[in-house]
């Protein structure tokens, strides 16, 4: 087992409609800040813990600077059997954003029960986060989008696109639920993120895009649709 800290980073984000992917590519090939791709195109996958009376929602809606999302996340495509997964929890104050990480050494089985998944986990992961683990005791939603990534010429500022998001309404399945999705407005999401140190910088390299600034939290807007 593996715990991790990240960085603190400063995100800014910006969405427009899918139908406008080609387009956006354009914008960040054509940008001055010179990006570049920095990884290959993959998906990623998270499944979002809340609380039983979902205080992450709440706190995201209600505008709260501070808050915090505990989710798995692993990437590639969502199979019978998790391989690789981490445990995250991802904390934000304001813009700035940090996560801790948890690599677990065991398997996720999405056939299985959410209590015995519960279970086995809990006996996974380090004492510093099993408290949190037990407060977080709701599934909430399976959340699976593709993202791209790219990085300016200098690799301070990184850049990603995430778009084709999906999601799986889990709070009332006994066992993982990956085969209703709910219905969703479809958006690509542009994500700046960097160090505090480059915020006017990320800022000015946003305004290159003819978009609005947007709190786009994919969470909350999987959350939101499953309840129409």
């Amino acid at each position: 087992m593996t715990n991790l800290m990240s960085e603190r980073r400063y995100e800014l984000k910006l969405v427009a409609p899918e139908v406008e992917l080609s387009r956006v590519r354009s914008w960040v090939r054509l940008h001055p800040a010179g990006f570049r791709t920095a990884y290959p195109p993959r998906q990623v996958n998270s499944i979002y813990l809340d609380t039983p009376g979902f205080r992450n929602l709440d706190d995201n809606l209600a505008g709260m600077p501070d808050r915090q999302k505990m989710r798995f996340r692993w990437y590639g495509v969502v199979s019978d059997t998790v391989k690789n997964p981490v445990l995250e929890i991802k904390s934000r104050e304001g813009n700035v954003g940090f996560k801790q990480q948890q690599k677990l050494q065991h398997e996720l089985d999405l056939t299985t029960s959410w209590a015995h998944i519960f279970s086995a986990v809990k006996t996974a992961v380090s004492p510093a986060f099993l408290p949190l683990l037990n407060q977080h005791s709701r599934p909430a939603i399976l959340n699976s989008y593709q993202r791209e990534y790219f990085v300016t010429h200098d690799g301070l500022i990184r850049l990603t696109l995430d778009y084709d998001q999906r999601v799986f309404d889990q709070r009332m399945t006994l066992k993982p639920n990956r085969n209703r999705p709910v219905p969703l407005t479809k958006e690509v999401v542009i994500e700046l993120k960097a160090s505090p140190e480059q915020t006017e910088r990320m800022v000015a390299i946003m305004g290159y895009f003819p978009l609005l600034r947007s709190r786009n939290s994919k969470y909350v807007k999987g959350m939101l649709s499953g309840l129409r």
